[in-house]
């Protein structure tokens, strides 16, 4: 079976989303959703491009696989309730990134 995203949503549901690319997550893929709580992004995915999760009000935690390269420009901006993003040090993170996210700096 394909790897799919993991989203967990602030209703205690949980979707899983097939794309046909998963090399990038794409601008404004998630942006303005404020019922997503936590993500998996599953191993392939090389970018998070700018403002994918921008303004996502409730997102708390993102799981980034190993082959993730990228974070792009206010990729995460504004997800006040964001507490946990994992990735490895050897991602390249846009400075902007996490730009309004209050327990990220």
């Amino acid at each position: 079976m394909k790897d799919r995203i993991k989203v967990y949503l602030y209703n205690k549901t949980f979707k899983e989303i097939d794309m046909s690319d998963f090399t990038k997550i794409t601008e404004d893929l998630f942006a303005e959703r404020n019922d997503i709580v936590k993500v998996e992004l599953p191993e392939g995915v090389e970018e998070i491009g700018s403002h994918a999760f921008e303004n996502c009000s409730n997102l708390e935690e993102v799981i980034c696989p190993n082959s993730l390269k990228k974070i792009g420009t206010k990729a995460f901006a504004d997800c006040i309730n964001l507490k946990k993003v994992s990735y490895s040090k050897d991602v390249e993170v846009d400075a902007m990134a996490f730009t309004g996210c209050p327990n990220m700096q």
